[in-house]
């Protein structure tokens, strides 16, 4: 199941990049991520961060933990997460975040995200509800960024996106 999102946010892409890989934080304001929890944090180059995370979801009757590796490449603004390790509901997660800073300031996001489940009932179930859920999870990030990162950019000025 692949989901694709493009969005103008009205703050500097530097700082959502930061809020983005901010994981620990994701508990505060994803209602169905009860734990983040870093098991490793490397720095192989300058501007560049790589995370193993635990990741522990409840959401109604689901409860999973995870595995991800997430690289923040912050000279190229962008970060990929990848499902890492063998256990778990979830056969393949792929999820890219690319901040685009536009004339103004403000940023284009571009949001991928590409999820497949090893059970193919659940698989099934989740497909209708992937939609809404992403644009559930963009929805928590904006709220965030509102409340931690500067406003950047002009709400009036209207800039096209690529």
């Amino acid at each position: 199941m692949k989901i694709r999102r493009q969005i103008r946010l009205f703050h500097k892409p530097e700082d959502l990049l930061d809020m983005v890989i901010d994981v620990e934080s994701y508990p505060k304001f994803i209602n169905f991520i009860s734990s983040v929890r870093i098991l490793n944090r490397e720095m192989p180059a300058a501007n560049l961060e790589v995370l193993t995370v635990d990741v522990a979801i409840q959401y109604k009757f689901i409860s999973e933990t995870f595995r991800s590796q997430a690289t923040a490449d912050r000279e190229n603004l962008r970060i990929r997460i990848e499902k890492s390790g063998h256990g778990g509901a979830v056969r393949a997660l792929a999820n890219t975040w690319i901040f685009h800073e536009l004339s103004d300031g403000s940023t284009q996001l571009d949001f991928e995200v590409d999820v497949v489940l090893k059970a193919a009932p659940l698989q099934f179930l989740i497909k209708r509800k992937i939609d809404s859920a992403a644009l559930s999870i963009m929805g928590a990030f904006e709220r965030r960024a509102k409340q931690i990162c500067e406003p950047a950019g002009d709400q009036n000025q209207n800039i096209k996106m690529n």
